[in-house]
């Protein structure tokens, strides 16, 4: 399952380029768009993300990984949980 995560995290990368300026040139853009649930960018890269992966088991996949990865949350509902009681 982890080859799986790298490819969704692949194609969501080429979506958080199209989403964030190029100023970020060699951020890691997913810990940008992680890093602050607050800022539009989050939604806006959430929204867009079926566009990308129409599966959803494939995004769940993704989330999942990225709130693991990003955020030390055991899966992507923890890390919403722990954004919101902010």
């Amino acid at each position: 399952m982890s080859d799986l995560y790298r490819i969704m995290k692949g194609k969501a990368y080429r979506l958080a380029e199209t989403i964030i300026a190029p100023k970020h040139h060699g951020e890691d853009l997913l810990r940008t768009i992680m890093s602050d649930s607050d800022y539009s960018r989050q939604p806006l890269f959430l929204s867009m993300l079926p566009q990308v992966i129409p599966a959803e088991a494939h995004r769940q996949i993704l989330l999942d990984g990225l709130a693991r990865e990003y955020a030390g949350a055991d899966n992507w509902m923890a890390y919403v949980e722990s954004e919101t009681s902010k």
